[in-house]
């Protein structure tokens, strides 16, 4: 079997509301579609993510397709490695990876096809019939949007809410507690500050939290340094995570050594596919620490893909991130929705996913009209 061609076409979904974090403003998701079609007939699908644009991402996925066509998809770590070294991505790793992941699971999904197998039963097999998702609760200054956001989502059944932090000491804790009255109690609470708290804040900020019962504080202090986050970590009574800090495998091994986080967050497009990702969560098993999947936002496709391997690993017992509740649409058949923040997993061959293409060529549609969604646009 020989890979003849691929094609990478760009694409916007709506929010249903604008997502707000400390460092931007986001309408919508602009999700890069791949799609590796064989020799034998079989089309595997992926996902790329636009790290830092569409048009990089894009021109990455045309730079290595000279490398692709007519070689084997079913060899796919040798492909990754060699367009890592002759494709020269290997020194640009955080671009590489968004890019390559989405070729990366095309080809996994290819693999499935063939097979007749779900990817998750290459990887080991299930160890799970489900995957948890978290409820996505937009940051708003009207804390009374917060708090109906979060008792909507609490009735809807999910046990784990997440909101953006980092907009200031006081407005961080309202949104806390906002969150905490609209869920109640028992509901996992989670904020993500991304980085926009020095450690002197960091510090104020979990002892003020511990009163809200957080579950953890994601990558709250700079990517950079690692001994900040280990000593906040040291002395925090909530758990942190590390997510912009564990972004590569080999900071996952820096992350453990040092005892800088008590969880790590990582996905395909940072670590560089399925395998990577698979790997990330296999040496986080054997260091005890979990892994929560953390979303780039994309669409069901990626999505897909993720459950292949939180399905295969006792490492990922968490809820995990997801925006779908987010999504107006998407640009496959069954789109992953998970009501309650349940979504099964199935055994359809490849990822499990399919294109809807009348719903793919409206979201390409959209994305010439409206450009990149960009998660750093300024608010009107």
């Amino acid at each position: 079997m020989k890979i003849r061609e691929v094609r990478a076409t760009p694409v916007n979904i709506d929010y249903r509301e604008p997502e707000r974090w400390s460092q931007g403003h986001r309408l919508g998701v602009t999700g890069i579609v791949v799609e590796i079609e064989t020799d034998k007939g079989i089309v595997g699908l992926g996902e790329s993510v636009p790290a830092p644009s569409p048009e990089v991402t894009l021109g990455a996925i045309r730079s290595v397709t000279p490398l692709l066509i007519g070689q084997d998809p079913r060899r796919v770590s040798q492909r990754l490695r060699d367009i890592q070294t002759v494709g020269g991505f290997g020194a640009f790793p955080h671009t590489g990876n968004a890019a390559l992941a989405g070729i990366e699971i095309a080809c996994w999904d290819i693999v499935g096809k063939a097979l007749g197998a779900p990817v998750h039963a290459l990887l080991g097999g299930r160890v799970r019939d489900h995957v948890e998702f978290m409820a996505f609760v937009p940051y708003h200054p009207d804390t009374r949007r917060i708090e109906a956001e979060a008792r909507r989502y609490a009735a809807e059944g999910y046990r784990t809410l997440y909101i953006k932090g980092g907009f200031g000491e006081e407005k961080d804790l309202a949104a806390m507690e906002a969150m905490r009255i609209g869920g109640g109690p028992g509901r996992h609470l989670r904020m993500d500050p991304n980085e926009n708290w020095t450690p002197d804040v960091a510090l104020r900020m979990v002892h003020a939290l511990k009163n809200f019962d957080v579950q953890y504080i994601e990558q709250p202090t700079r990517l950079d340094r690692l001994e900040e986050l280990g000593v906040l970590r040291r002395r925090s009574p909530i758990p942190i995570a590390a997510n912009q800090s564990s972004w590569l495998n080999h900071n996952i091994l820096d992350i453990i050594s040092i005892g800088a986080a008590d969880l790590v967050m990582t996905d395909p497009w940072q670590a560089g596919g399925i395998r990577a990702f698979h790997q990330a969560a296999n040496l986080c098993e054997i260091a005890g620490v979990q892994v929560v999947y953390h979303s780039l936002a994309p669409l069901s496709i990626g999505t897909r893909a993720v459950m292949q391997v939180l399905a295969s690993s006792t490492a990922c017992s968490y809820a995990h991130q997801t925006y779908h509740q987010m999504l107006v649409d998407d640009v496959v058949k069954e789109p992953v929705r998970h009501p309650g923040g349940i979504e099964p997993v199935d055994d359809k061959p490849g990822i499990g996913a399919e294109l809807d293409l009348e719903k793919m060529k409206a979201a390409h549609e959209r994305y010439l009209k409206q450009g990149y969604l960009s998660a750093y646009a300024e608010e009107e």
